[in-house]
């Protein structure tokens, strides 16, 4: 996730304390930050909490941010614990019937209502490195960044989520 300098330049903005420079960044990233949320807790409302209680939390703890390149790894950390928090207090599971109209584009939809099926049989820790890898595109060094776990971890729980993937759409899966 590297900023371009007009980023970059928007985070010295919003460390000096300016909220507009702060939300415009968030909100250039909006999508994913969605996204992200979603895939924890699983309705959009919850979602758009998520990313508002976050926002608020950013406000409070720019000034502390002590590298201004990795701002979006940042906000997406605290995005995540704040997701996190929520899902537990919840224990929600997400169901078809939920898949958010700004989901990430799978050409068949019978595909999409599988994986989406699969993925939320899975754990969260192999749930959460899939999706930021094939859904948000991230690096495994950015995955370890944003979990806040060794990129061995991320290697490891993308290796044995695809297999727990493959076995829950059935092993001679091919969509």
């Amino acid at each position: 996730m590297a900023l371009t300098q007009a980023e970059l330049d928007l985070v010295a903005q919003a460390v000096a304390g300016d909220r507009q420079a702060l939300t415009q960044l968030i909100q250039n990233r909006g999508d994913y930050f969605y996204r992200t949320a979603y895939l924890y807790v699983g309705t959009q409302a919850d979602a758009l909490d998520v990313i508002q209680e976050a926002t608020t939390q950013a406000v409070k703890a720019v000034r502390k941010l002590r590298e201004p390149p990795y701002f979006y790894t940042w906000f997406t950390r605290i995005l995540i614990r704040q997701a996190q928090a929520i899902y537990q207090g919840r224990k929600r599971e997400m169901t078809v019937a939920q898949v958010p109209d700004r989901a990430a584009p799978v050409h068949d939809p019978i595909v999409a209502i599988d994986l989406l099926q699969a993925l939320s049989k899975l754990g969260a820790d192999y749930r959460q490195v899939l999706h930021l890898y094939y859904y948000q595109d991230l690096s495994i060094a950015d995955i370890s960044a944003v979990l806040n776990i060794p990129e061995p971890t991320v290697k490891t729980r993308l290796r044995r989520g695809r297999i727990a993937l493959k076995n829950v759409l059935g092993g001679d899966y091919d969509g």
